[in-house]
């Protein structure tokens, strides 16, 4: 027992305040203190521009194009769906921004301290899904530069995978290169990336206005009519719901970054300018360039090279291929700016916000760094190779992830605004028994597991449809059409409604009393954590209780 013991210690992560690390708490996990909220409105302008102007931002309007819609019905689903999208971030935002607490302690309150777990390994899965499929190409970025310098060398690494795999020895190669390339910034810790987003965030605009540029002024032809429509004829009824599956595929292509942005904005210096405004002005403008510029640039290449390429380093391939010294010397600049945009997203968006999410898992061993670690090595798993194979598969993927993304954002928003009136105890968020106001039932909120099931039903056929070559009614795929604003309505309103009938007693007579007492909403998380705990220490708050459990 006692080497047990030794052991288990050693493995515990580095105490970084006076408080000890426990199973509901460590330093990554608490309130953001003032000195580390470094987040201003740049932060967040230059944050958006990585998360949408990245491969996955610039070819959802190429896939939307091959899903049978024409460019300009393309870019009215990426409109709409930016809109929708950067709405549902706010809304679901806004409590990390004034709070200064994360996605891992929010969920707490919606779900339980137990039932966050499930809303934990959920958010966690899809880090792992996205990080790899930013990695895979990320990984054919870096393919590009290393052709770009030595093209016999690396056109003659064996290949020891079969067809049917979708990749050659080459670009595995250059995908765990990339994720070899990640793993230093993962020191990083989330205030001080404020210089790593400046440089990235220039580098990522120079870059794809360049090969804008380029596409427009060596097109031959003028825009290839191929690219910018396809010969899938479509009804009025069937245009209609594959618009709208356009917008829910847009939305669902940052519906990840949605659930967790309370991960970015508990950075924010003040809440309302810093960080609510600047996201709702960049969010849609980014998202919207990017897509815009992915159907022009795929556009203007395809009757260069004979087919629409909507990948970014396999066009840059392809311009290898197809010039000489000075292609390749254009294209290792080009490929070294993806890679710049591919580390500007997975690094932040998929490595730190995943890495929080899994030491809240285990806070006592795990911290951010470790979590980050775990997700790396675990996304090689995901086979990202297979993933974008095709257009219409990765349309699929995009869309796939809201079906079960959506209803826990709206139960989320719902507690916020409905039930908790904007009135978080952010010291009960760290207490693991009965004395927690959010403990609910053996610490798990039924209400939060009805509301995301309800949401998540409808949905689930017409998921199973396009994700599989399984048929399924036409009512179920329209349904799945809408799946995000379906799944987020249903969840919002059952969340309220149950806890309407059934509601929390505790939960209850704290917002009356904080209401009666004048209190202003949204306190700062830090100084209403350090009043309502009555500078008591964590490791005292957390010791469990023998007591009955709530209803």
């Amino acid at each position: 027992m006692a080497l047990r013991h030794r052991i288990l210690k050693s493995l515990e992560v580095p105490n970084q305040e006076e408080r000890e690390a426990d199973r509901w708490h460590n330093h990554d996990l608490m309130p953001v203190d003032p000195p580390r909220r470094t987040w201003g409105a740049r932060q967040f302008v230059e944050l958006w521009i990585l998360v949408n102007m990245n491969i996955a931002g610039y070819q959802t309007g190429s896939s939307l194009v091959a899903s049978g819609l024409k460019w300009w019905q393309a870019v009215i689903c990426i409109i709409f769906g930016n809109l929708l999208a950067v709405t549902f971030c706010t809304l679901n935002s806004t409590s990390g921004a004034y709070y200064h607490i994360g996605y891992p302690a929010i969920v707490r309150i919606a779900w339980g301290m137990n039932g966050s777990y499930f809303a934990l390994v959920n958010r966690i899965l899809l880090s792992v899904v996205w990080f790899a499929v930013q990695a895979w190409n990320g990984g054919l970025c870096v393919l590009v530069c290393l052709r770009a310098i030595f093209p016999g060398h690396i056109d003659a690494i064996p290949n020891p995978f079969p067809a049917s795999t979708g990749m050659d020895g080459a670009q595995f190669m250059c995908y765990i290169l990339f994720m070899l390339i990640c793993v230093p910034l993962t020191y990083i810790h989330p205030h001080k990336l404020n210089t790593f987003f400046k440089i990235c965030s220039v580098i990522v605009l120079i870059n794809q206005i360049a090969m804008l540029i380029w596409a427009l002024a060596t097109m031959k032809g003028g825009l290839a009519g191929s690219a910018l429509t396809t010969d899938v004829a479509l009804s009025k009824t069937d245009l209609a719901w594959t618009i709208c599956s356009g917008i829910m595929a847009q939305i669902g292509s940052i519906a990840a970054g949605i659930l967790n942005d309370n991960d970015f904005t508990r950075f924010a210096t003040t809440p309302e300018r810093r960080a609510i405004i600047s996201q709702a002005v960049t969010f849609p403008c980014t998202s919207f360039i990017t897509g815009l510029f992915g159907i022009l640039i795929t556009a203007a290449t395809t009757e260069r090279y004979g087919e629409a390429i909507w990948n970014p380093p396999l066009l840059l391939l392809a311009a290898q291929q197809a010039g000489g010294s000075g292609s390749r010397a254009s294209t290792f600049f080009c490929g070294f700016a993806w890679i710049v945009s591919q580390i500007g997203i997975n690094v932040p968006g998929n490595l730190i916000a995943g890495g929080v999410d899994v030491a809240a898992l285990l806070p006592r061993y795990i911290n951010l760094r470790r979590g980050a670690y775990l997700i790396l090595l675990i996304s090689i798993c995901v086979n990202p190779w297979q993933l974008l194979s095709t257009s219409s598969v990765f349309l699929n993927v995009l869309g796939a992830y809201s079906v079960f993304l959506s209803p826990m954002t709206g139960l989320m928003v719902s507690q916020y605004y409905m039930i908790q009136k904007r009135y978080f105890k952010i010291s009960d968020v760290y207490i693991g028994d009965k004395r927690s106001i959010y403990w609910y039932t053996y610490g798990v909120n039924w209400r939060a597991f009805v509301a995301f099931f309800s949401g998540v039903a409808p949905c689930i056929t017409g998921f199973v449809g396009a994700v599989s070559p399984h048929t399924v009614s036409k009512a179920a795929s329209r349904l799945y059409d809408i799946n995000y604003v379906l799944g987020f309505t249903i969840a919002f309103l059952i969340n309220w409604a149950l806890h309407v009938v059934f509601p929390v007693l505790e939960q209850r007579e704290f917002i009356e009393a904080m209401e009666r007492a004048g209190a202003p909403k949204n306190l700062d998380g830090l100084q209403a954590f350090l009043a309502e705990t009555d500078s008591k220490s964590i490791g005292e708050m957390s010791q469990p209780e023998n007591v009955d459990e709530k209803a």
